[in-house]
């Protein structure tokens, strides 16, 4: 007899974790700026610039349609998402490009994705992001295509846990090292406490811990704070941002910095319009 699909909807976080067990490895993760401003946190949150990147499984508690751009030194990004009666299920499609210098020259980074979800049960979320990237360096370029799982689970409307596993096809072999997107997994947690103020608190499988407050000043404005620590590469930045929720549109800025490397900071604009 074949199993019920459902059931195999609720077994598929346990092979998830397992697969990630023997395959975790160094990934890059996008942030919009309301995740850059508290920490990198977001994966158990709901924001129109992170659906796409962070947690597919989100997708399908962002209601509506949503136009999302970003902008920071050196780097661009876009989405479109549509969560409505009107569409077949919740998708997004999206696209972000990056320039950074590394030991091979300067690298152009461009990935395409599109990200589809459904709940798998009344409390249970799932979604599925596809990626199609492509890095070009002065005499040579590559691309692979890859894929991204996560979940979320509320409880209660405001509590989330999320788990995300990324890349995984895993790396691309034909590439340098250094530009290989390998498989890693990451965790995440949100609390909202009287409409008021949101405890994100996010961990990664590349030992990186993340935590972050938001604090509701008003109906339409948010200051956030944020702390992230890479262990491994001993990194850690403070983070902090303002944001502006209104009935037409989203504006939030975020800054981050390495309190001890004084080079070592970025600062990021994000535009959200629902239509």
């Amino acid at each position: 007899m074949m199993p019920h699909p459902l059931s195999l909807l609720k077994k598929l976080p346990v092979f998830f974790c397992f697969y990630l067990i023997v395959n975790v490895a160094h990934a890059q993760v996008y942030n919009s700026s309301t995740s850059a401003a508290t920490g990198g946190t977001g994966r158990a949150t709901v924001e129109p610039g992170d659906v796409s990147f962070m947690n597919p499984g989100t997708m399908v508690h962002l209601k509506g349609r949503h136009f999302f751009s970003s902008f920071a030194e050196n780097q661009f990004a876009v989405s479109l998402s549509d969560n409505t009666k009107d569409s077949a299920m919740p998708a997004a499609l999206a696209f972000v490009k990056k320039t950074s210098d590394v030991s091979l020259g300067q690298l152009e980074e461009s990935d395409l994705t599109l990200t589809l979800a459904e709940f798998a049960t009344e409390k249970w979320a799932m979604g599925v992001t596809g990626h199609y990237r492509e890095q070009k360096l002065p005499n040579t370029s590559y691309r692979q295509t890859n894929a991204d799982i996560g979940f979320i689970y509320t409880p209660r409307a405001n509590i989330g846990l999320a788990l995300v596993g990324y890349n995984l096809f895993g790396e691309d072999k034909d590439a340098p090292e250094e530009l290989r997107r390998k498989t890693s997994a990451g965790a995440g947690f949100n609390y909202i406490h009287n409409r008021m103020v949101r405890f994100r608190l996010d961990a990664t499988t590349e030992s990186e811990v993340m935590g972050g407050l938001e604090t509701y000043v008003n109906n339409f404005l948010v200051s956030r704070l944020g702390y992230y620590n890479d262990t491994n590469d001993n990194r850690e930045l403070l983070t902090a941002g303002l944001g502006f929720n209104g009935p037409r549109f989203a504006l939030n800025y975020a800054y981050e910095g390495n309190p001890k490397e004084s080079g070592d900071y970025r600062h990021s604009v994000d535009l959200g319009i629902p239509f």
